[in-house]
């Protein structure tokens, strides 16, 4: 085994799942550590934002608290992000971009097909559908 250095490590690229669609391949990227970032910290800030700006008084010295007071602020772009953020081209470049509102309203007027392709191409080989292996028995 070798020993892993810094360069090693960023070595290490997000990976890229192909999927057809209508006669075309497009790709799903998965999550880097800065999307992850993005979505704890970046995400949570926003909903605080949304929900000051809808006049809730938020309890910031009580993460419990904090989280129940923010679940019902609405994100219409929820789903046009996380889209925006994974779907790429063949090199790993976003084909839209998650922090354009007219990225994400585009998004919004996709067909549905596109959705349920992405998420059968995303979902594709997960453990919770895949076959149990032997060794699970």
């Amino acid at each position: 085994m070798n020993k892993g250095t810094k360069a090693t490590l960023l070595a290490i690229k997000p990976t890229l799942k192909p999927f057809e669609l209508n006669g075309n391949t497009y790709y799903i990227r998965s999550f880097t550590v800065g999307d992850v970032n993005r979505e704890v910290f970046e995400y949570q800030n926003w909903l605080k934002a949304q929900a000051t700006k809808q006049g809730i008084e938020l309890n910031l010295n009580d993460e419990d608290a904090l989280a129940k007071q923010l679940e019902p602020i609405a994100d219409k772009y929820r789903l046009a992000r996380n889209l925006a953020i994974k779907l790429c081209d063949e090199k790993g470049n976003n084909l839209f971009n998650p922090d354009n509102v007219e990225d994400l309203e585009a998004i919004l007027t996709l067909d549905d097909s596109v959705l349920t392709a992405f998420n059968q191409a995303e979902n594709e080989g997960s453990s919770k559908n895949s076959p149990p292996d032997a060794s699970s028995n």
